[in-house]
């Protein structure tokens, strides 16, 4: 039987196409796993679409005039601007934004009510 040889290169070849390939893996792997919602994170955005349902049936009343308030719960801090819409003495744009702690997840939620108040 023939003696089987190998070239220096080409094992070192073989060596650094697999650790391309390692990095590239890595990568990958780290960029979906910060991409995707974990378990805990879904309880924190329920508590928190939850939270601002309550902020808005509290802001939407029509007897809050336009201004600034805000709101803090156990996962973060609620704040709504409201304000009167475009042209219209009876409608209120109610715009919430929810910063939740430990997370780069916002939302904003918007909405368009009557008011009971006169802004002149």
């Amino acid at each position: 039987m023939g003696k089987v040889i190998f070239r220096a290169e080409t094992v070192i070849q073989a060596v650094i196409a697999a650790l391309i390939f390692m990095v590239i893996f890595l990568v990958s792997l780290d960029t979906v796993t910060r991409i995707t919602v974990s378990q805990d994170d879904a309880y924190t955005l329920v508590d928190a679409d939850y939270q601002i349902s309550a902020f808005f049936s509290e802001l939407s009343d029509g007897k809050h005039r336009n201004g600034n308030y805000e709101k803090y719960f156990s996962g973060g801090k609620l704040s709504a601007e409201i304000s009167q819409y475009k042209d219209y003495h009876d409608l209120q744009i109610i715009v919430i934004n929810a910063e939740i702690y430990g997370m780069k997840k916002r939302i904003v939620f918007r909405h368009i009510t009557e008011t009971d108040i006169n802004n002149e």
